[in-house]
């Protein structure tokens, strides 16, 4: 065989792969975020949809960016300054939530939090006690979470 149709054989089965990889990241994707992007108002094309208020609330979906696989869900009162919620669907593994919680002095500390909303395990003192100051407003952002998205 000639050396050049070899680098052509390389050449095809490598674009096919790119191929086969960008079909399998286009379903996965779709997949996993159609169903919480319905409702929803497109801010970025294919990137970015939200609901700018419904009860109080501002919810959005961050699709991954291309080839990624990790985009969220978040969800936060309409007046800014309170907790606000983020979900990393699990596309490979399990879903990951996190919480930006402001302290007295309104400052934001990103907790990395449970299904069940609690700090996890190895969380500092600060933060433990950030999140059982801020449990009712918490839960209640769950709740709109599950609601909306029923994840």
């Amino acid at each position: 065989m000639k050396k050049r149709s070899k680098k052509w054989i390389i050449l095809l089965v490598l674009v096919g792969m790119f191929a086969i990889y960008n079909l399998v990241w286009g379903l996965i994707v779709w997949n996993t975020y159609h169903g919480f992007i319905e409702g929803m108002e497109e801010i970025y094309s294919h990137q970015t949809y939200v609901i700018n208020e419904r009860d109080g609330y501002t919810y959005n979906v961050k699709l991954p960016d291309y080839l990624s696989f990790t985009g969220n869900l978040g969800i936060q009162p309409y007046q800014f300054g309170d907790c606000a919620l983020i979900i990393w669907p699990g596309i490979f593994k399990e879903t990951t939530f996190g919480a930006l919680i402001p302290d007295k002095d309104s400052k934001g500390h990103m907790v990395m939090l449970t299904a069940d909303g609690m700090p996890e395990e190895n969380a500092s003192e600060q933060i433990k006690q950030l999140v059982s100051e801020n449990r009712e407003k918490l839960d209640t952002l769950f709740e709109k979470a599950r609601e909306q998205w029923d994840y």
